[in-house]
């Protein structure tokens, strides 16, 4: 029997921490404590914590690198974009780079079997599902006619086994969304699938037949399309309360809408916000709403063609500010370095932490653009990070930094490469200074974990590169290694 006693403790604890990465706990990623029992193991107080140890994971999807399945002679061949998923666990060093084991659909416990072009692993999301104490991973992938979710579970050992969640759908793209908290407010972990022009809600707990406590769809008043929409949704807390919120941008920079949580589950408000390729919640004025920075890469100003802008909506009771003007940078805005030239791609991504650690969250936007060649056909690497501040008023251009490619502590891998196109906050190492964790493609494809320090990268501390994992039922580890969870 659960200890209501020990579940407030255990809260608080988390509360403490999550409020010094993302500022005033507006940044969720699922539910983020369960309570204690008096005989089984300690509840994790993260909703990435797939071993249970305290500390962050890192889930990462390659849905196009090579499995070895049984041929028609009985020996191994290779099942090309076949897909899988790793982790690299969080300890006091940071991101874990060697040992690192590759799950497919052919590993102990996983429904299934691997096969050609089945991309396990296209979509991720992390939290406690069955509420024991240690985070999973919903895993989507496509089989034949059918796209399915599969609930990876963990324990002290972190992900082993699995389940295929019902309700996998015929439907082109069930899963091509996938995101996790706290709709209804029950303590429970939710999960949000989206495929086609659907978005369903399947309420959390889920039993150890991957069955959830129930199904409903998500109304957000527009045909949305959401293949390849994971950047355009957002989870977090908009209107001071303890449930999670969700932002849905629509497709082709479509103005968003702001659906807000309830006992019932998500309910529309007529709040909207304005359209882009991502969109994150953190709350920049430390007001205690969270506000919605959306990323716009296709923005055009003059002749910049694909300049880009980020647009930030200021939250209230209600979803938006009404009394707020919408925030725009680019980056030709006061105090930001720089200045707007065609195919930067301004707002490629966007995230969002209190890096410096004095309440307000800071914005982190990705240019993958800058600095790139001005001359046709020149390959060269480029692209960068900008770090806005927040304050009082807001996120302002005020001592805004931009590290490029080439800055201090980051690695000089070989061959053309342009960071980011994925930006993700996380502290593996737990020491209250956040990663900014990203995948690099070059010659070879590895996700990088950034150190910050007093609100800046740690150019004097090493970026902590992790690779593929060395794995014999992984004949090739793919090009697209790096999908992680949003």
């Amino acid at each position: 029997m659960r200890s209501r006693i020990r579940h407030t403790v255990v809260i608080a604890a988390a509360v403490t921490t999550t409020t010094a990465l993302t500022g005033a706990l507006l940044v969720s990623t699922g539910t983020q404590a369960r309570a204690a029992t008096t005989t089984g193991p300690a509840p994790t107080r993260y909703a990435d914590d797939f071993n249970g140890d305290g500390y962050h994971d890192l889930a990462i999807g390659a849905p196009d690198g090579a499995v070895n399945v049984p041929g028609p002679d009985g020996n191994p061949v290779q099942a090309p974009n076949a897909g899988y998923v790793t982790v690299s666990y969080g300890s006091k060093y940071g991101a874990q780079q060697t040992g690192l084991k590759a799950v497919t659909r052919n590993s102990p416990g996983v429904p299934g079997d691997a096969g050609q072009d089945q991309r396990f692993g296209r979509t991720l999301a992390n939290g406690d599902f069955n509420a024991d104490g240690y985070a999973d991973l919903a895993v989507a992938s496509h089989e034949g006619v059918r796209d399915e979710v599969t609930l990876l579970w963990g324990g002290p050992a972190g992900l082993k086994g699995g389940t295929p969640m019902p309700g996998s759908d015929t439907a082109p793209g069930f899963g091509a969304v996938l995101k996790t908290g706290d709709f209804t407010g029950d303590g429970k972990t939710d999960l949000i699938v989206g495929y086609s022009t659907s978005l369903r809600l399947y309420r959390g707990p889920f039993k150890t037949d991957g069955s959830p406590a129930s199904i409903q769809p998500v109304d957000v008043g527009s045909a949305f399309i959401y293949s390849d929409a994971q950047k355009r949704l957002a989870v977090g807390r908009i209107n001071k309360g303890a449930i999670d919120d969700l932002v849905v941008l629509g497709e082709n920079r479509r103005r968003g809408r702001v659906l807000l949580g309830g006992a019932s589950g998500l309910r529309r408000t007529p709040a909207t916000v304005r359209g882009g390729d991502s969109v994150v919640i953190a709350d920049f004025d430390k007001d205690g709403y969270g506000d919605m920075a959306v990323g716009d890469p296709a923005y055009e100003t003059d002749s910049e063609r694909r300049a880009g802008r980020v647009q930030i909506s200021y939250g209230a009771s209600g979803g938006v500010d009404e009394n707020r003007g919408t925030k725009v940078f680019t980056e030709d805005s006061t105090g930001i370095p720089g200045g707007v030239e065609a195919g930067d791609n301004f707002g490629a991504d966007v995230t969002a932490g209190d890096l410096d650690r004095d309440g307000y969250s800071e914005l982190i936007v990705g240019a993958p653009g800058e600095r790139h060649a001005t001359c046709e056909h020149c390959y060269i690497s480029g692209g960068g990070i900008y770090v806005l501040k927040g304050s009082a008023k807001g996120t302002t251009g005020t001592g805004a930094v931009f590290y490029g490619h080439d800055a201090a502590g980051l690695p000089r891998p070989a061959g053309v490469y342009r960071i980011p196109q994925l930006l993700k906050i996380t502290d593996l190492n737990g020491d209250g200074r956040p990663e900014i964790d990203l995948p690099v493609r070059a010659n070879t494809s590895d996700v990088w974990s950034v150190p910050t320090k007093d609100g800046k990268l740690a150019g004097t501390t090493p970026t902590r590169v992790v690779k593929p994992p060395v794995d014999p039922q992984v004949p090739w580890a793919g090009s697209e290694f790096g999908v992680l969870t949003r």
